[in-house]
């Protein structure tokens, strides 16, 4: 073999092992070490939480919850999006594809993901919808023991659901269902995604 071939072929190698994995290969990884107790792995493969490793290895601490995680992260990971800055990538069946949206689309979607998080009791999806400002003043533990204790919070869900069906404001800052008597839910954008800020 030629010195230029060899060298060609060991640069393709190369940026073929520098290439990122996908998020079902990532997600697959992440719920095999949970189930093999092997929670350093599993936590390098994360965003990271407020409280760090300690508190991570806290939350799977008992092997019941780890099961429970991983079977939850594999039933989701047919259904995975990848979002960015103006882009959404949607899994389907085996390929991806780009999710042309509006604005006004782009915050309902986030408004509906959120609601259903919490309506299932998701609370850590639910915290990752919330603004920045919000995020660092919870974390997920701290966001459900708050909606439980709040008594107005089912009534407030209950309102945010019914304002979906209604016209949304948007600005080059942020996106409102409104509520009424000067009332509304109110997402921003943050590095180019929304995020919810106000429930009323």
């Amino acid at each position: 073999m030629k010195p230029v071939r060899r060298l060609f072929l060991l640069l393709a190698l190369t940026a073929g092992c520098a290439t990122p994995k996908g998020p079902s290969v990532v997600a697959e990884a992440y719920a095999k070490a949970l189930e093999e107790n092997n929670l350093s792995k599993a936590y390098a493969l994360t965003t990271g939480l407020p409280e760090g490793e300690p508190g991570f290895r806290e939350r799977y601490a008992d092997v019941t919850a780890r099961r429970e995680r991983a079977a939850s992260v594999r039933a989701s990971a047919a259904d995975l999006e990848a979002r960015g800055p103006n882009l959404i990538v949607e899994r389907r069946q085996d390929s991806w594809r780009v999710v042309e949206t509006r604005p006004a689309d782009e915050a309902k979607a986030v408004l509906t993901r959120f609601l259903n998080a919490v309506e299932a009791r998701d609370w850590e999806k639910a915290w990752s919808l919330l603004s920045g400002p919000l995020r660092s003043r919870y974390t997920p533990e701290r966001f459900r023991e708050d909606f439980q204790r709040e008594p107005l919070a089912k009534e407030r869900m209950r309102r945010a659901r019914l304002a979906l069906r209604g016209n949304v404001k948007v600005t080059n800052s942020d996106a409102s269902f409104p509520l009424g008597a000067d009332r509304a839910v109110r997402l921003v954008l943050e590095e180019g995604e929304y995020r919810v800020a106000a429930i009323e």
